[in-house]
């Protein structure tokens, strides 16, 4: 190997930032935990921060904006248990995707004895994976971003 040579591939071993050769974090495992913020809290959970895609963020920040003081806004309930209390419990979450930098997780769950079932699409933002949409499998079904942004779909088990 040449002097120069070895003086690269130093500089590049060095250089190189440690996180783009960290093995981004289970996506499934992500989710998972944060199931189990539901499961220790009483009331909501403090739920962690950058936890939407920037996309999905833009849409809850435009709902927040047009929403007047005090109201509720188009998301009535809480779409990471799919009602406005819980009471969860065999809680099972699995990646049902995963490449290049996107993966979809689904989580099955009872809550107060109804089967729920769950699916995220979730998105690679550095090295970390934020949830980029939200839908509901089971009726009534739903989608988190037609929610927000007023589509007459984000239902379609109510459409006539």
């Amino acid at each position: 190997m040449t002097i120069s040579a070895f003086v690269f591939a130093f500089i590049a071993l060095v250089v190189s930032p440690t996180a783009a050769l960290a093995e981004p974090p289970d996506p499934a495992e992500w989710i998972r935990s944060i199931y189990r913020l539901y499961e220790k809290a009483q009331l909501g959970p403090k739920l962690p921060p950058r936890l939407y895609s920037p996309r999905l963020q833009k849409l809850i920040d435009a709902d927040a904006k047009r929403t007047p003081k005090g109201d509720i806004g188009r998301l009535e309930f809480d779409v990471f248990i799919n009602g406005q209390d819980w009471e969860l419990s065999n809680i099972n979450v699995t990646t049902v995707s995963r490449a290049s930098g996107r993966a979809q997780v689904r989580a099955d769950f009872i809550n107060f004895k109804q089967s729920t079932e769950i699916l995220f699409d979730l998105v690679l933002v550095g090295n970390s994976w934020r949830v980029d949409e939200i839908r509901s499998l089971k009726t009534p079904r739903w989608t988190m971003s037609k929610i927000l942004s007023g589509a007459k779909d984000a239902f379609p088990d109510q459409q006539k």
